[in-house]
């Protein structure tokens, strides 16, 4: 028996592990999950049902979920990271020169296809984990379940995402004050609100694409182009990433201060946040 939880969450600087215990307003921290330990890298998925890492004796590929953590010995040792599609639902496994995608991550995880993609790109993975990006020197690369492969933009590109539940994807570029959205293989080109003329940060809903500004604005805005609701979240974006239940998206990483929410599930935007986890004295 537990309450209510909004899942995993991984804090990159202190290499740490959290269950984040509570409702989108009224979540807290855990102290570190001890299940954590001895791992030379991790990754937590959107949404938070599972993280994976890598044993740092044995190289072994382990999975962790609220319960606990278990090796997935099936899978080959040695992979350099980790990459989850907007809901968690599909995950790119990276070694050198080549990405594995992993689908039914919570029944049994399982190898679907794999590609081989620049070294130094930046990689995403759709949610039914057929389709995946590549964003290397600006361009953009969709590689297929199938094999196929085709140039979605030749220069330019400074993040490509994936759209919630969707083979669409976003991608900023940089050229201030618009963005590009990829469906079904062409591209159509969004005027941006000055607010958000270069954002740092999107995300992808099937009616709506999310943006954030390092300057703290965060934008709803519809896939037409019309700008729905800006909110300013008295904070520093990094990130636009699922956490908990759909619609919900966290701002930045934990640290020293808060964890900074965005809650778009009804009409009004609202910033919501995580406090900081607070150690009882000794």
């Amino acid at each position: 028996m537990g309450g209510p939880s909004l899942g995993l969450l991984y804090d990159p600087a202190a290499r740490t592990l959290h269950s984040v215990n509570g409702v989108a307003a009224a979540a807290l921290l855990s102290e570190r999950l001890s299940t954590a330990d001895g791992l030379a890298w991790l990754e937590a998925a959107p949404g938070g049902a599972l993280a994976l890492g890598l044993t740092q004796d044995t190289g072994q590929l382990e999975m962790l979920t609220a319960s606990g953590r278990r090796t997935l010995d099936s899978f080959p040792a040695g992979a350099r990271g980790a990459r989850f599609s907007p809901a968690g639902k599909a995950a790119l496994v990276l070694f050198e020169g080549r990405a594995l995608v992993l689908t039914s991550l919570l029944d049994s995880p399982s190898v679907a296809w794999e590609f081989v993609a620049p070294s130094e790109a930046s990689l995403a993975i759709s949610d039914d984990g057929s389709r995946a990006l590549s964003l290397a020197e600006g361009r953009v690369v969709q590689y297929n379940a199938d094999g196929s492969l085709a140039e979605l933009l030749a220069t330019g590109a400074r993040s490509a995402v994936f759209v919630e539940g969707s083979h669409d994807s976003v991608i900023l570029t940089t050229e201030a004050g618009s963005l590009l959205l990829n469906h079904n293989g062409e591209l159509s080109r969004l005027a941006l609100p000055e607010s958000l003329a270069t954002p740092i940060a999107a995300a992808g809903t099937q009616d709506h694409i999310l943006l954030a500004s390092e300057d703290g604005a965060v934008t709803k805005l519809a896939r037409d182009g019309s700008t729905v609701d800006t909110v300013a979240c008295g904070c520093k974006p990094t990130t636009l990433t699922r956490i908990g239940r759909s619609l919900l998206y966290r701002l930045n990483d934990p640290g020293d201060g808060p964890v900074w929410l965005l809650d778009v599930a009804e009409g009004q935007p609202r910033i919501l946040f995580i406090p900081p986890t607070v150690k009882e004295a000794e």
